[in-house]
């Protein structure tokens, strides 16, 4: 996902070293609408953390998916 798309969403991020991260918790609790690749998540400071290209948009699978999970 472009780094300004989730700027304009409000996602909490860090800038450390030059690198825009972004905050795993904030995304889980208040962006249902995305999703971020587990494999790429990185620890800082006791935090979680993931770059903007590691971050998608739920597609119509994922949702029928989470759905039967619900059921």
């Amino acid at each position: 996902m472009e780094l300004q798309q989730l700027k304009d969403r409000n996602v909490k991020s860090v800038n450390l070293n030059g690198i825009e991260y972004f905050d795993v918790k904030d995304i889980k609790d208040n962006h249902p609408d995305l999703k971020v690749d587990i494999k790429k998540i990185i620890l800082i400071r006791k935090n979680v953390y993931i770059t903007a290209e590691n971050i998608q948009e739920i597609t119509d699978f994922d949702k029928v998916f989470k759905g039967l999970f619900k059921a």
